[in-house]
């Protein structure tokens, strides 16, 4: 067998039965901490003590977080639109199908190409964000400053 044959067949055998394994290690391993919890709960009931109720957490959305996940996203594709189109244009790849030093260049070329695109229009949408955040954290202030008058 070949490696590639057996890296795909040690990942099958691992996804088969390492995945069932592991549900079934976090579900034992969940259930004994709300058994623990309960106990300790009924312990303190016991003793006459009121638990204190497990915090609930106050949903709480960042805006912010998904206006910059939005425009890194945007600006990510955009990036690998531009490299695509960069590399279809310009022609790099040999017609012959030869593995030549010419080729192995272009090839490079092809990668920089791509890779140049994804990387500027990535800093652009990080700008944009920056500046999109200012702005809007500075309406907020003035919008709670007319608020306290």
């Amino acid at each position: 067998m070949d490696l590639g044959t057996t890296f795909v067949g040690s990942i099958l055998f691992i996804t088969l039965f390492g995945g069932p394994v592991i549900l079934i290690l976090g579900l034992v391993l969940g259930l004994k901490m709300m058994n623990a919890r309960h106990a300790e709960r009924m312990a303190l009931i016991n003793q006459g003590l009121i638990p204190p109720d497990a915090p609930k957490k106050k949903a709480n959305p960042n805006r912010f977080v998904t206006l910059r996940n939005g425009i890194i996203l945007v600006f990510l594709a955009t990036g690998i639109i531009v490299g695509t189109l960069l590399n279809a244009s310009s022609n790099l790849f040999d017609a012959s199908g030869d593995v030549s030093i010419d080729s192995m260049q272009n090839s490079f070329r092809s990668f920089t190409y791509s890779a140049a695109s994804i990387v500027f229009f990535l800093g652009l949408g990080y700008l944009t964000y920056f500046f999109v955040s200012r702005k809007m954290e500075k309406v907020e202030e003035n919008e709670n400053d007319l608020i306290q008058e």
